[in-house]
């Protein structure tokens, strides 16, 4: 049984490309070892060649690749594993194209979409001003301004009412008005003042429940 201290060292990390952007340091080029004998491959029909003709083969891509084709033992596996790389790569850009319609309709109707929200929020807000607007008189401020402005009427109505009372009676004018007819108006007047007062007063004592 092998113990810890006869494992084998291992291989040291490599080097990302995010660890090179943050130390600076360049990527070194990659190399590639150069094939051996045994993966050497010279066809036959090259043996019995010129100088020339090797050095017109070498020069002509079309034909390098027909020699391949025709003479090189992986030929056959190497054009099939293209042939099926080909074919799934055709496969990929009519599916990306089949999406790309796809996504451009969508897009499309995504904006019509926001186009509409935004219709509808800026039609929101109008109504929303309005609705404020028509609400302004019945909101707490409002109503609290016209309960003061109602004690004051209703304590200078009363007051007017006494001050005509007594200067009818001051000048002593015939047919004047009937001091029972007098009281009771004076005193729904007064009786009307004081209610009102006494809202108002709950209302600053923050005893009005629900306004404020």
């Amino acid at each position: 049984m092998s113990s810890p201290r006869d494992a084998p060292p291992l291989p040291p990390k490599p080097i990302s490309d995010g660890d090179n952007s943050r130390t600076g340091t360049p990527k070194p080029p990659t190399t590639f070892a150069p094939p051996s004998e045994s993966d050497l491959f010279t066809p036959p029909i090259l043996a019995t060649k010129s100088l020339s003709d090797l050095q017109y083969l070498l020069h002509s891509p079309p034909l390098l690749n027909a020699l391949f084709t025709s003479t090189h033992p992986t030929s056959a596996s190497s054009t099939t594993a293209l042939t099926s790389a080909l074919t799934h790569n055709i496969h990929l850009a009519q599916r990306l194209q089949s999406l790309e319609h796809t996504l451009t309709h969508q897009r499309e109707a995504t904006e019509r979409r926001l186009l509409e929200a935004r219709a509808l929020e800026r039609a929101w807000r109008e109504k929303e001003k309005e609705m404020y607007e028509a609400l302004q008189p019945f909101s707490p401020p409002a109503l609290y301004n016209r309960l003061v402005s109602a004690v004051g009427e209703a304590g200078s109505v009363s007051e007017a009412l006494e001050a005509s009372f007594l200067e009818e009676r001051g000048v002593g004018k015939d047919g004047g008005r009937d001091v029972g007819e007098f009281l009771k108006e004076y005193r729904a007047m007064r009786k009307l003042y004081h209610l009102r007062r006494e809202r108002k007063e709950r209302w600053d004592d923050a005893r009005v429940g629900g306004w404020r």
